[in-house]
């Protein structure tokens, strides 16, 4: 019998702190369960494994990041250059406001060398980030095409700029290392 009644969608949520905080290998259902306050029993109701909730989790995070963030580069409503603001600001709430650093950065790092169970779910969630940045850097990738400079990485150099930021804001536990970051971003630009 649960202790409440929740939705997976709620599990879910509560599942990713938990994965967060711990990573996938240090995480077990009673973890999980404890965090959602369902038995172990309820739990395995609505999921048929830890693999399973991770791969929802990854899923559900992506697709808030699409919804929340990678969304903004769409808006034709705004200049790139507010698009791109929009999106560090909200980045920087995304990645500093729980513990954990990048889930899809963290999942990667340890599960990669052991397993390939999550590599599709993490690449879907970093080709969606460059898709995003492709868009809002648009113009000055044509810029560079038409200069021809073949610096055809700059949205990838940016993205690995924000995610080495994220391991050092982590490492010395300094949000400004993330903040800085995404400046320089904006002043790619």
């Amino acid at each position: 019998m649960p202790l409440h009644k929740t939705t997976p969608a709620e599990i879910i949520k509560n599942s990713i702190k938990v994965f967060r905080r711990k990573g996938y290998y240090r995480t077990n259902m009673s973890d999980l369960a404890k965090e959602t306050g369902l038995t172990k029993g309820v739990f395995y109701h609505h999921f048929e494994s830890k693999e399973d909730v991770m791969l929802k989790a990854l899923q559900a995070t992506t697709l808030w990041f699409e919804n929340k963030i990678f969304s903004i580069a769409f808006d034709e409503k705004i200049t790139h250059k507010d698009r791109l603001n929009k999106m560090a600001e909200t980045t920087f709430k995304a990645f500093t406001d729980d513990d954990g650093g990048c889930f899809f950065a963290n999942t990667i790092l340890e599960t990669a060398n052991v397993e390939d169970t999550f590599l599709g779910e993490i690449r879907k969630f970093f080709t969606a980030w460059e898709t995003a940045f492709n868009k809002v850097f648009e113009n000055k990738l044509q810029e560079n095409i038409n200069n021809n400079n073949n610096d055809n990485d700059l949205v990838v150099q940016i993205i690995a700029d924000i995610e080495g930021s994220i391991v050092l804001m982590q490492l010395y536990r300094d949000k400004t290392y993330l903040k800085k970051a995404l400046k320089r971003s904006i002043d790619k630009l």
